[in-house]
């Protein structure tokens, strides 16, 4: 009797599956786990299909000569080129937007701890200071809080916001707002606190030195979205002169990231790309890279 051979499946090492959804990957594919930053090129040369959730270069992408399917474990598929993929014949896949809770959790976890101060009131604590030179707390209530990229998770964002009493400003494309949405700058230009929501497909900064300039005085950033949108060294810079009270960072250009520079400004905290990361999100996120994948080839 003849036997069909497994498909050759490369499965991202930082793509951690339940029981349950690796069990039905190992069931219908031979996997195994890579490194996108450092693949074997025996690896892609080889393999049928491809599930990834971090950045593979346009130089391993180029190797892929076998493989037809790559599953995206996001709802944004900028991890590669797409483009050069789908002109290779690869099918390239994102997941649906299971995230929009834990994300908006977190992006109001780094919100919480910029106002109250959190990192600066430990170290201070450690330090033997107690209260010492800490200015005085923010309060949310009140407040404006811009949302730049209202979808699902925007939304939910927002929904949190006007819980908490604040006033939620909706940034609109420009020149094609919707009721209920203001311009853009106008929006950069009168919030207290300001966070991104919004997916780059082009890997292009869009929260420049310019729309850091046009802050409040006083104003936070918060980025719980993609790193390329920002431009942090203008960041840096507007926050050591004193301009903005803080800034809450998940995302980065690069990742994992190298220069801690920032991070290490007593008005920022950092998370290492976790505002998804609960188990709740993991697990649908899991379902759906999987799902994706057995439709793909009983199609």
């Amino acid at each position: 009797m003849n036997v069909t051979p497994k498909r050759y499946c490369l499965l991202d090492s930082a793509i951690v599956l339940s029981k349950e959804a690796q069990a039905r990957l190992n069931e219908g594919y031979n996997v195994e786990v890579f490194s996108p930053y450092n693949p074997k090129e025996e690896q892609l040369r080889n393999c049928d299909a491809m599930l990834l959730h971090s950045r593979l270069s346009r130089e391993s992408l180029l190797k892929l000569s076998k493989c037809k399917y790559i599953g995206i474990r996001a709802h944004n598929t900028d991890y590669i080129d797409r483009q050069l993929a789908e002109e290779m014949g690869i099918t390239v896949k994102g997941i649906p937007q299971v995230s929009q809770v834990s994300v908006a959790e977190h992006t109001f976890a780094l919100i919480f701890a910029v106002t109250k101060q959190l990192k600066s009131s430990h170290n201070s604590i450690i330090a033997g200071n107690w209260r010492g030179e800490l200015k005085p707390n923010y309060e949310l209530s009140g407040k404006k809080l811009g949302v730049i990229g209202y979808g699902q998770i925007g939304r939910q964002v927002g929904s949190i916001g006007r819980a908490l009493g604040m006033e939620v400003l909706i940034a609109g494309k420009t020149g094609e707002e919707k009721d209920g949405e203001m311009p853009l700058l106008q929006v950069i230009g009168e919030s207290d606190i300001l966070t991104l929501h919004l997916s780059n497909k082009d890997n292009k900064v869009f929260f420049d030195k310019e729309k850091i300039n046009l802050m409040k005085p006083n104003a936070i950033l918060i980025n719980t979205s993609r790193g390329s949108l920002l431009d942090y060294e203008s960041l840096k810079e507007s926050l050591l002169a004193g301009r903005l009270f803080g800034a809450g960072l998940d995302v980065f250009p690069e990742e994992p990231l190298t220069d801690i520079s920032l991070c290490e400004l007593a008005n920022v905290i950092c998370s290492p790309h976790t505002a998804f990361y609960t188990e709740e999100t993991l697990s649908a996120m899991g379902e759906s890279l999987i799902r994706n994948l057995e439709i793909f080839y009983q199609s």
